[in-house]
């Protein structure tokens, strides 16, 4: 009976082991997609300035009123200013990655940090308090996109650097009181360091 007891003491912590290099291989794969997809980041990471102009700007303003234009005239004027508030190109953009977390931030913006595999987080706005479920997904080609959803609406923010070194922010939002989707382009370039 001895024996048999001290054979089983011997057991559970093989078990354990076992159990616990079960639990650890299922959970580095998840952390390796995050570090290489960060890694992949890696030729965005930097500071923009935004060199787009007044045409690029006008152009983000007509998409925002072409939109707007279709909704009742009572809320025109407010929705515009809102959405040309959030919208309109910031004069310098930021990427930068921190472990697995790649963080995107604008000038007037609150800076925005999720796992660059795509992993949803829930964020919140610390300047007005909506809760946002944000996911950062770092593409084979090497754009990032960044996807915001609230309550009202989703929105979309594609980076694509060219081989002349711009960066392009694509801008989709659609929302529940918008009668379509917006859409829009800016273009930035690296700061000299």
């Amino acid at each position: 009976m001895l024996r048999s007891s001290s054979r089983h003491r011997w057991l559970w912590p093989v078990g354990a082991f076992c159990l616990a290099s079960a639990l650890l291989s299922a959970l580095l794969p998840t952390e390796r997609s995050a570090l290489a997809s960060t890694l992949a980041a890696d030729h965005l990471v930097g500071s923009y300035r935004f060199v787009g102009g007044q045409r690029e700007v006008r152009q983000v303003e007509r998409a925002i009123d072409e939109v707007v234009a279709e909704m009742s005239f009572f809320i025109r004027g407010m929705a515009s200013r809102r959405l040309k508030a959030l919208n309109l190109p910031a004069d310098e953009l930021r990427i930068f990655t921190e472990g697995v977390n790649i963080t995107v931030g604008r000038s007037g913006q609150p800076d925005i940090s999720a796992p660059a595999d795509g992993s949803p987080i829930t964020w919140r706005n610390p300047d007005n308090g909506n809760v946002l479920k944000v996911t950062h997904r770092v593409y084979p080609d090497g754009t990032l996109k960044q996807r915001l959803v609230g309550d009202r609406g989703v929105s979309e923010n594609v980076f694509d650097l060219n081989d002349n070194g711009r960066l392009t922010m694509s801008t989709s939002i659609e929302a529940e009181k918008l009668p379509s989707h917006i859409r829009f382009a800016t273009t930035y370039v690296r700061r000299d360091r």
